[in-house]
């Protein structure tokens, strides 16, 4: 198989997964298991042999963990390994940070803990607390939400 750099030459700009914005300088990328989203070398999926991605269960409860294996590389659906964590919150996230830590890329450690965050507050509720301000000028009162994470 050729290397992932080989690779990422020829696909950056021919990959049915690329969304460009206007006035945006680096496009998004719409590929299954993506942790950001931002079309570049680093978190593509397609080219990198250690694949992990994080999904929500479900059934709501937990998170599925998918990851690619080394078997069936020419056959990508198939070479795709999920299971579910659904061990609470804390404990699972001290799960998932084991996994990552036993063999998966450095760079891409914490974009997969952020990703499980988002997916845990999601499903728990992210509380939303209003605040009322007045303005000193016009003295009318304005609401702004403000969202409240369990995780960060």
């Amino acid at each position: 198989m050729s290397s992932s750099h080989l690779q990422w030459l020829i696909t950056r700009n021919t990959s049915s997964f690329i969304l460009k914005k206007r006035n945006v300088k680096q496009p998004f990328s719409r590929e299954p298991l993506h942790l950001t989203n931002r079309h570049c070398y680093k978190y593509n999926t397609l080219i990198h042999k250690n694949v992990i991605g994080v999904e929500p269960a479900k059934d709501k409860n937990g998170f599925m963990v998918v990851m690619k294996s080394k078997k069936k590389v020419y056959k990508p659906k198939a070479s795709m390994i999920r299971f579910q964590i659904k061990s609470g919150p804390r404990h699972s996230l001290a799960k998932l940070r084991n996994i990552v830590k036993g063999g998966y890329r450095k760079d891409c450690r914490t974009a997969v803990m952020d990703e499980v965050s988002v997916v845990l507050n999601r499903e728990m509720g992210v509380e939303i607390r209003q605040q009322f301000l007045r303005d000193s000028k016009t003295h009318k009162t304005t609401t702004t939400e403000h969202y409240y994470s369990f995780f960060f």
